[in-house]
């Protein structure tokens, strides 16, 4: 078989015929088929051709939607795996880092998580947030929803819907996984790569670590920090989305960035925009402006928690007796009777004590006006009249 398509492939005067079966009996070349083997077989000679032809099934099998943007994204780790990685570099972190003793702030970070988490769409979640002590200014979700956050940070989100604004950032990088698809991207750019600068035959060894290097830089200006940025513009858009749906005013997320673009001038940082991971704070600060509207749609407000609170009663308000009005023909004394099922302008007059009253009414019912008779049903909120 690998002779048969290496020939085919290789053979112009007399190109292998590929045919395939029609409904009728009869036969036809069949393109599709030739075309895939003839692929197949120019692999077997080439392994750049090979690799290529690895990304390209991969690519195919391994496209994902990305929620709430619905961006598709190329993605070969699985959500178990994902999940087990993102376990085992969370178990090192909290190893290694220590945890903060403000008591207060970790039992807010663990309030405002939780609301964060519970509208964030990521089956199998095993969320955990942990407050560490360090002075950076940061924050970190790893795969699979585990999410820390510096001490440093706080000064800036100041209040809770600050630090909302932080964690529904992070947890949105979860429910994307931007992680895995960072690795992904990684793998099969980087594997591209060796398999093109391994192929050139006449390079020796030296050149072709300078090739090396050269593809790396290029391939991180020209692919990774681009695509890093649009990874973080996702992240504040689903942040965005997530923390209206937690209760929390999407509009305090300009005020914590503007607050943290406030600390970023501070730090004087000279670094071009170009080899930034993450988008200039007036350029997200906009963005984030434009993305309000779709925002505001999801936001209801819910009550800031400060801590346990009582059960919520399960009526919270009186129920308003429902009743029907009738006017006394000689004294004008409006009176009500409460409206029961199957009430009718009969049963309502004697209720009412008027007895001596016509037989004949009118009704007011809801800007409307009908007439009445003994067996009338009346209806809450009925108005009855007589001449």
């Amino acid at each position: 078989l690998r002779h048969m398509l290496v020939e085919s492939a290789s053979t112009r005067s007399m190109p292998f015929k590929y045919w395939r079966a029609k409904v009728n009996g009869r036969l036809e070349e069949n393109p599709i088929f030739g075309f895939t083997t003839l692929m197949v077989g120019w692999t077997w000679r080439n392994s750049f051709g090979a690799a290529v032809m690895v990304l390209l099934l991969g690519f195919f099998t391994a496209c994902t939607t990305v929620p709430e943007v619905g961006r598709s994204q190329f993605n070969l780790i699985s959500p178990s795996m994902e999940r087990s990685m993102g376990r085992d570099a969370f178990t090192q972190v909290k190893a290694t880092t220590p945890f903060s003793n403000d008591a207060n702030a970790t039992a807010m970070l663990q309030r405002v998580g939780r609301r964060i988490a519970a509208v964030a769409d990521l089956p199998k979640a095993q969320w955990e947030f942990a407050l560490f002590s360090k002075s950076q200014a940061n924050a970190f979700c790893l795969p699979g929803g585990k999410v820390g956050v510096y001490t440093g940070i706080l000064p800036i989100t100041q209040n809770e819907a600050g630090l909302a604004t932080v964690l529904a950032h992070e947890v949105a990088h979860a429910v994307a996984h931007h992680g895995s698809e960072r690795i992904s991207r990684v793998i099969a750019i980087q594997g591209l790569g060796i398999a093109l600068i391994s192929n050139m035959d006449d390079v020796d060894a030296s050149t072709r670590n300078l090739l090396y290097a050269a593809y790396g830089l290029a391939t991180t200006i020209g692919t990774e920090l681009p695509h890093n940025r649009l990874q973080e513009s996702e992240a504040d858009e689903i942040g965005l989305i997530y923390m209206a749906r937690a209760g929390y005013d999407p509009e305090e997320a300009i005020e914590f960035w503007n607050r943290f673009a406030e600390f970023n001038k501070k730090k004087n940082s000279s670094t071009p925009w170009f080899l930034r991971t993450h988008p200039l704070d007036e350029k997200r600060i906009e963005n984030l402006k434009l993305l309000m509207p779709k925002a505001k749609l999801q936001y209801r407000p819910r009550p800031i928690d400060g801590g346990p609170q009582a059960p919520v009663p399960k009526q919270i308000k009186p129920i308003l007796l429902r009743t029907v009005t009738l006017i006394d023909p000689v004294s004008g004394v409006a009176k009500r009777v409460p409206w029961v099922p199957a009430l009718t302008l009969y049963s309502a007059r004697r209720k009412a004590g008027l007895n001596r009253v016509p037989n004949a009414a009118t009704v007011e019912r809801r800007g409307r006006t009908i007439s009445g008779k003994r067996g009338t049903a009346l209806q809450p909120g009925d108005v009855v009249r007589w001449k």
